[in-house]
């Protein structure tokens, strides 16, 4: 029996309304934290706004980390900003662990239903697919493409389908993709409720080191492209 298709439309417009819902949520019970945190004196309230964070149960930590899978599983969409609120709410180490699960539970929807969504002409000859699918060591090639926030998680997920990558494979690639960004966005939102400057400047430097990576990592699989084409 041929497998049922899924409406690629009906998916993002259900997502969207999720991940609206989930705002709701988390606005109604992060309120007072963000009022106070907007109208936060120079360290005056930051002790209390701390303990009111940190009063949050697991239910509240448990709506930041669907609300990030949410964004990272819709096309175009960026979950930034929510990581940087969870590493400004919880710390560092806290907020890493709450960006890399909803990013891995984000990457995992997304891989699990990719195979029965019909992509985009444009989406299937974008030469970033075309990079990703020809690589001589595709599990590292797609795990640099997890890591690289300017490469769409919809088409490294779809590669990897492509490639029929298996799930433990799959689930180490995103595991170790999705680690460093998502350290630094908890690392920077720390930055930031401190007025670390000096964190703040390292968080920025570390992002720009990341682009400048991917546009070196293009070229070299530019590179690999034009030798393929030569010895066709």
């Amino acid at each position: 029996m041929k497998e049922r298709r899924l409406n690629k439309t009906a998916l993002i417009i259900g997502a969207v309304l999720l991940s609206l819902i989930i705002l709701y949520f988390i606005y109604r019970t992060y309120r007072p934290d963000i009022n106070l945190l907007l109208n936060m004196d120079a360290g005056n309230n930051r002790a209390k706004l701390l303990h009111m964070i940190r009063s949050h149960g697991f239910v509240d930590m448990f709506l930041l980390v669907a609300l990030i899978a949410v964004f990272n599983a819709i096309p175009g969409m960026s979950n930034s900003v929510v990581c940087i609120f969870t590493g400004l709410c919880y710390g560092p180490l806290v907020g890493f662990i709450l960006n890399w699960a909803g990013n891995i539970l984000g990457n995992c929807a997304v891989m699990s239903i990719i195979r029965r969504i019909d992509l985009s002409k444009r989406m299937k000859k974008s030469k970033l697919l075309d990079y990703l699918m020809h690589q001589k060591h595709p599990l590292i090639g797609l795990t640099i493409g997890f890591m690289i926030p300017v490469i769409p998680s919809v088409l490294v997920n779809y590669s990897g389908a492509r490639l029929n990558v298996d799930r433990k494979h799959f689930l180490a690639m995103v595991a170790v993709g999705m680690a460093p960004t998502s350290f630094l966005y908890a690392f920077g939102g720390d930055a930031i409720f401190k007025g670390n400057i000096k964190r703040i400047i390292a968080v920025v430097i570390a992002i720009i080191v990341i682009l400048a990576l991917y546009f070196l990592i293009k070229k070299v699989w530019q590179h690999e492209k034009e030798e393929r084409e030569q010895r066709a």
